[in-house]
């Protein structure tokens, strides 16, 4: 039992990653040496599989293989068996990382940005060094296929994101007396916020947020401002009435504000919701691309956890169908997916891992800590503006995930793992 606790201990890790955007499992899956496992036991799934789990013999040899794993081998009902408790005590640690995480980690990202991706940038700058090490022979054609990867990656998590389902209006902000200094509310950053107050503070996660969708300059002697703005999430939850926006962040001292009408949000179809399952399990597979960013970049992340904490946290039965059209998604996405790998490492072993390297260090632009603002509202990567206590801190994490995951792999170095069989 100690050895599977273990093993939801690694799912955990591959869970709080699962939860941020621009973060893989796979890259913790890699760092803690189960990525081939988690491959080859997720391409088991299938009818062969079902079929065990409806046998004496199966569920004989899993009780033998939970009391000791040393108790099973690597062919036939024992390698069901063994496959099961992996993946049944993997997923456990990564379901209660993500209901935790959903919960708390987007909150450390609107609060501390620079220093979340700064950490993780370092994580996943420091996990290239895994699989390179597992490369037996480092011809050119490994290098093609890190540049290519690396080069189609670094283009893909620079695409829009897609903001068509998310309600939208107009914010009027006035303020007591004319302004005496500059004043900009800030795209997207979460600083300036106008939201519902439905539950009285009681369960601020379940209110409904309106972010500006652009920069928006007060110059000195104004007196009022108008501020865009979109939700923060996708759906029709998005259109409250206007009289509804009563709690605001981020702005001056007395200033009061009012909202036009708030509009235009529309529920994802959810034959859309599994495809963009599929799609994020997919990815999470893949050291390097986030299934977090995938939903992101689609517009469902926020809609995918706003969902599970109703459901979770309010027991609203109303996000149940898009919970399990989602959970549906993920399991039919991992089983396909997982085996279309498997069949490339048992044939191209070096060139898949040179690819997986490729796509770890492409997907580092989404995690630069340092953004700017754009005119259109969008984050563009930058240098740092100033070299104060910020910056200070933001280096800082970034040297702490290098140093966790280079001494991680030290620590648990071994030989190359064979690659799992065809």
């Amino acid at each position: 039992m100690k050895h599977w606790l273990k093993t939801s201990a690694r799912g955990m890790g591959m869970g709080v990653a699962d939860t941020i955007p621009g973060v893989s499992g796979g890259t913790i899956a890699l760092l803690l040496g189960i990525y081939e496992q988690f491959v080859t036991a997720t391409s088991e799934i299938g009818p062969a599989l079902l079929r065990a789990l409806f046998t004496r013999a199966f569920w004989r040899r899993f009780f033998a293989g939970l009391k000791s794993p040393s108790a099973l081998t690597d062919e036939g009902v024992d390698r069901h068996a063994k496959n099961v408790l992996f993946l049944g005590f993997l997923v456990l640690g990564i379901g209660l990382a993500i209901a935790i995480g959903a919960r708390f980690i987007p909150d450390l990202l609107t609060r501390y940005p620079s220093q979340m991706k700064g950490f993780f940038f370092g994580l996943v700058l420091a996990s290239c060094v895994i699989p390179y090490r597992l490369i037996k022979r480092r011809t050119p054609t490994r290098f093609v296929s890190f540049a290519l990867f690396a080069a189609g990656t670094f283009l893909f998590v620079a695409l829009p994101i897609d903001q068509s389902q998310q309600a939208h209006g107009t914010v009027t902000v006035t303020f007591a007396r004319p302004t005496d200094a500059p004043l900009t509310f800030t795209a997207w950053q979460e600083q300036t916020t106008f939201s519902t107050n439905r539950y009285g503070g009681e369960s601020p996660k379940r209110e409904i947020r309106f972010v500006p969708t652009k920069n928006v300059d007060v110059p000195v002697g104004a007196t009022s401002a108008t501020v865009p703005v979109r939700a923060v999430i996708a759906g029709k939850v998005g259109n409250v009435p206007p009289a509804e926006l009563v709690v605001a962040t981020g702005l001056p001292a007395d200033a009061t504000f009012s909202a036009s009408s708030l509009d235009g949000g529309s529920d994802p179809a959810l034959w859309f919701i599994f495809i963009a399952g599929v799609l994020a399990i997919s990815a999470m597979v893949l050291p390097g691309i986030s299934g977090s960013f995938v939903l992101l970049m689609l517009g469902l992340y926020h809609y995918i956890f706003f969902n599970l904490r109703l459901l979770l946290y309010e027991r609203d039965m109303s996000a149940l169908p898009v919970i399990l059209v989602f959970i549906a998604a993920l399991i039919i996405g991992i089983a396909t997916f997982s085996r279309f790998l498997k069949w490339l490492f048992a044939r191209y072993h070096d060139v898949t891992l040179a690819a997986l390297i490729g796509i770890m260090a492409g997907s580092l632009r989404e995690l630069w800590p340092f953004k700017a603002i754009d005119a259109d509202g969008t984050a563009v990567n930058t240098l740092p503006g100033s070299f104060d206590g910020a910056f200070a801190v933001t280096i800082a994490c970034v040297v702490v995930g290098l140093v966790l995951v280079l001494g991680l792999e030290r620590l648990t170095r071994a030989p190359p793992t064979s690659p799992p069989a065809a």
